[in-house]
């Protein structure tokens, strides 16, 4: 189980790592393109498309390493009335219908992959293949659905009593309005 254990913190850590390149270069690209627009009267060709690509990546890694720390959108009303073997339940349930939601939406996409691939479409400006960026759709919904699945598991091992229930993040309340 160590190697699986490593395995993940690796899979934190490239997460991590492309969300922020990503974050970043498209920071770097704006701002680039901002200056040679209006100090050169040339703003970079490959620029909106280039920024295209790097929301398709922050979109679907983010939603992985999202779902890992439990900071995607859900709606907890129910759950948080619940304590217990109930809340466990109900999250396992939750956790397992959006595990497998997420697995067969990677399968549909690994359909549209192959599909542009076939298609053989080439992006406009850096000519890249289309393909290749699509790639990231079936991996982030893959890892965002193995991620559901180890919440899962780990509430099935809470209602088995294997261990105990981890906390639960609970956002700050708005404060009261005069």
């Amino acid at each position: 189980m160590s190697w699986l254990r490593k395995l993940d913190w690796l899979l934190e850590k490239l997460e991590a790592f492309i969300l922020a390149g990503a974050i970043l270069l498209m920071a770097l690209n704006s701002v680039g393109n901002v200056f040679g627009r209006y100090l050169f009267n040339q703003s970079f060709y490959f620029s909106e498309e280039l920024n295209q690509f790097l929301i398709i990546f922050i979109t679907f890694t983010g939603c992985s390493y999202a779902a890992r720390h439990s900071r995607h959108i859900s709606m907890s009303a129910f759950i948080e009335q619940l304590s217990g073997k109930p809340a466990a339940a109900s999250l396992l349930l939750i956790n397992l219908s959006t595990a497998v939601l997420m697995l067969w939406l990677t399968w549909a996409a690994i359909g549209y992959v192959e599909s542009a691939a076939r298609i053989g479409r080439a992006s406009s400006a850096l000519q890249l293949p289309m393909h290749y960026i699509y790639l990231v759709i079936p991996l982030g919904l893959g890892m965002t659905g193995l991620q559901f699945l180890r919440h899962a598991f780990i509430q099935l091992l809470v209602l088995l009593g294997r261990c105990e229930a981890p906390a639960r993040h609970i956002d700050t309340p708005l404060p009261p309005q005069p």
